[in-house]
C-alpha cells in the first residue's frame, strides 16, 4: 500500500505570520499534518523517543503542505523516465556507495578532487539526485526518492539523524518499497486532486468568513490558488508519458562500474 495522507488545519487553527500585523497567505493556509504509508512503514512519522525529547504533541510531519508539494512535484518529470535495470537494482545502496567513493578522493589535492567531482561524481550522481528531494525544512528530514524501471517503481527514503541517545528521530528512518508504476501514478493523481479540492474549500472559506485578527489579501489568495493548481497538475501529467531524454546511459554504466571497482 502506498498512500500520501494529509490533514489540513482549519484557517482559525493556523498560526498567522508577523509580529505587529498578523497575516496569512496561500502558503500559510496549507499548514497540515503529513504522513506517507509505504507498505508496512510510515514516512514522516516521529519515533516515540523524538516525541518525548522534543515534546512534539503530534507524531506526524507538521508543516505547510505546499513545501512538500513543491519538492515532490519537481522530481515527477524525471520519475517518468525509466531507468536501466542495473541502476534500478542499485537504488537501496547507491547513496552509501557514492559517499564511500567520495571519501576516497576528498583528501586528495584540490585539483584531483575537482576533476573527480566534475568528471566522475556529479555525472554519476545526477540520475539519483534528479529523482530525490530532501526535507531540509525539518530537523533530520529524510531524503525521499522515486525510481521507475518499466512497469515498476521503488520508493526509497533515508534519514541518518540521531537523537541524543543515538536513536532515530523517525519511526522508520530508512526503507524501500516497490510497487506498480500505474498504481503510483494513480495515487499521486488522487493526492493532488484531493489537495486541490481541499484548498478550493479553504480559499472559499477565508474569502467568505475571513480570519479574525488576521489580514489576508483575498484577491492574491484566489489568484495564487488557481496558479498553484495549474503548476502542480502540469507536473503530475508528466507521469502519464515517459520522459524523453538524452541521458548517456553507457557513460553512466562506465562510471558506476568504476565506482564499484574503486570502493
Amino acid at each position: 500500500m502506498f498512500r500520501i495522507n494529509y490533514q489540513l488545519k482549519k484557517p482559525e487553527e493556523i498560526e498567522p505570520w508577523g509580529e505587529t500585523e498578523k497575516v496569512l497567505h496561500w502558503f500559510g493556509l496549507t499548514d497540515s499534518l503529513l504522513w506517507i504509508n509505504a507498505g508496512d512503514s510510515v514516512i514522516y512519522e516521529y519515533s516515540e523517543e523524538a516525541v518525548k525529547e522534543f515534546g512534539i504533541p503530534i507524531k506526524y510531519n507538521d508543516y505547510q503542505l505546499s513545501r512538500f508539494l513543491e519538492d515532490f512535484s519537481d522530481i515527477l518529470p524525471y520519475v517518468s523516465e525509466s531507468l536501466p535495470e542495473f541502476l534500478y537494482d542499485s537504488v537501496e545502496n547507491f547513496s552509501k556507495n557514492i559517499r564511500k567513493w567520495n571519501l576516497q578522493y576528498i583528501e586528495k589535492s584540490d585539483e584531483e578532487y575537482d576533476h573527480f567531482f566534475d568528471a566522475l561524481y556529479e555525472p554519476l550522481d545526477r540520475w539519483f539526485y534528479d529523482r530525490t528531494f530532501d526535507s531540509g525544512h525539518l530537523v533530520g528530514g529524510p531524503r525521499i526518492g522515486c525510481f521507475r524501471c518499466g512497469d515498476n517503481i521503488k520508493i526509497y527514503w533515508e534519514s541518518g539523524y540521531s537523537l541524543k541517545d543515538g536513536s532515530s528521530i523517525w519511526k522508520n528512518p530508512k526503507g524501500l518499497y516497490e510497487m506498480k508504476y500505474a498504481d503510483f501514478v494513480s495515487e499521486v493523481s488522487r493526492f493532488f486532486e484531493s489537495f486541490a479540492y481541499d484548498m478550493d474549500k479553504q480559499t472559499a472559506d477565508v474569502q467568505k468568513n475571513g480570519i479574525k485578527g488576521v489580514f489576508v489579501d483575498i484577491d492574491s489568495l484566489s489568484k495564487e490558488n488557481e496558479l498553484r493548481k495549474k503548476i502542480f497538475s502540469e507536473k503530475v501529467r508528466t507521469l502519464y508519458s515517459e520522459k524523453e531524454t538524452n541521458t548517456d546511459w553507457l557513460q553512466i554504466r562506465r562510471l558506476y562500474d568504476k565506482m564499484l571497482m574503486e570502493i
